[in-house]
């Protein structure tokens, strides 16, 4: 309460890149104190039998995530444990460093608990995040990085190019996230067509010698048909997970009521909350259990967590929630989720999975 009473009303006068970037330098000081750290891991995390999963090997000590974006350039990579995060995923990163998209980029949308986010990708490449991640010795929890392709880089040679980035870093992260779908780049979206893809896929399949799990993540607003290519491919390839969904780009569905509704960039939070569960539900009910699902998309409480759950996500991410609701909510989260469980007479989270996907119809 004191968070969104006090804390956030101040932090929401100034620039939300500012406020970003400013977070994330004082992240950075938590992300090289062991001492810190451990304090903070100790009273803010919430440990519970019935959401601790094992999956591709991995052991996720709750299901909820960071999602990209938030940590662009692994500035605090291993801070997001300490508030009870159960893996983060840094990025997204490209082969070769880029500013993105000129300033301003992020506009808040407080009436309709959003964000519309502009930013282009802006990183300091895979090199240099690499170089980073070297040195980080205060590990705890899971690391996803995200990688996508070079904003200037032409779509024939797009496999190239991610595969450019997997080789440089992926044996710094437990799981690698392949960005299909940033709103942002001009033609990013043509990514996911079969005949891009395909060669992406083929690429980073044949360079996996570690079987690293590798996850798609795909747009807000992908037809049937796209998606069922997309599905096709994630079999073929066995594919670990298909991360639905990303920012929503067309906001003429999304009846938005904030004052800075018309910038450009693709939407995030409460309002694509719906849609992403329409495309979670699709995405189980298709997968034949070949590949997982991580939802993403309006979580900003234990029930949203749990809706996304019985839609058919095993694993989630958060963002949005985690800046309006501050760095207790997430603990609030694993916490309600826990009780819901309980309420609901299951003895572990994956006898939920799935339980309502007939609910949605996309």
């Amino acid at each position: 309460m004191l968070y969104q009473k006090i804390i956030r009303p101040i932090l929401f006068r100034f620039d939300p890149e500012k406020v970003h970037n400013f977070t994330l330098k004082l992240l950075s000081v938590l992300d090289k104190s062991h001492f810190l750290n451990n304090i903070l891991f100790k009273t803010k995390n919430f440990t519970s039998p019935r959401i601790k999963q094992k999956i591709w090997g991995l052991y996720f000590r709750t299901p909820i995530g960071l999602t990209a974006g938030m940590d662009k350039n692994a500035t605090a990579s291993t801070a997001w444990s300490a508030f009870d995060f159960g893996w983060a995923q840094i990025g997204s990163i490209t082969y070769q460093a880029q500013p993105g998209n000129t300033k301003p980029r992020l506009w808040r949308l407080p009436q309709d608990k959003g964000i519309v986010v502009y930013y282009g990708i802006p990183n300091i490449g895979a090199q240099a995040v690499a170089d980073k991640l070297t040195k980080t010795t205060n590990h705890r929890g899971l690391l996803s990085i995200s990688i996508a392709k070079t904003s200037k880089v032409v779509m024939q040679d797009a496999a190239a190019d991610y595969a450019e980035s997997f080789k440089i870093l992926e044996s710094h992260g437990d799981i690698i996230t392949l960005n299909l779908s940033c709103p942002n780049v001009e033609d990013f979206s043509g990514l996911q067509r079969r005949e891009t893809l395909e060669p992406i896929l083929q690429k980073i399949t044949s360079l996996n010698k570690n079987n690293k799990a590798i996850w798609l993540k795909i747009s807000y607003d992908l037809s049937k048909q796209q998606l069922d290519d997309i599905i096709s491919l994630a079999k073929q390839y066995n594919i670990a997970a298909i991360v639905a969904v990303n920012l929503a780009k067309d906001k003429s569905s999304l009846k938005l009521k904030s004052k800075y509704k018309n910038k450009p960039g693709g939407v995030s939070g409460k309002i694509i909350s719906e849609h992403a569960n329409k495309v979670i539900s699709y995405l189980y009910k298709n997968s034949a259990n070949k590949f997982k699902i991580i939802g993403v998309g309006g979580i900003f409480s234990g029930q949203d967590a749990f809706e996304k759950i019985k839609a058919g996500a095993h694993l989630l991410q958060i963002a949005t929630g985690f800046i309006y609701n501050g760095p207790c909510s997430i603990k609030k989260i694993n916490q309600d989720l826990d009780k819901l469980l309980i309420k609901n007479n299951f003895t572990h989270i994956s006898q939920a999975v799935g339980l309502e996907a007939d609910k949605y119809n996309l």
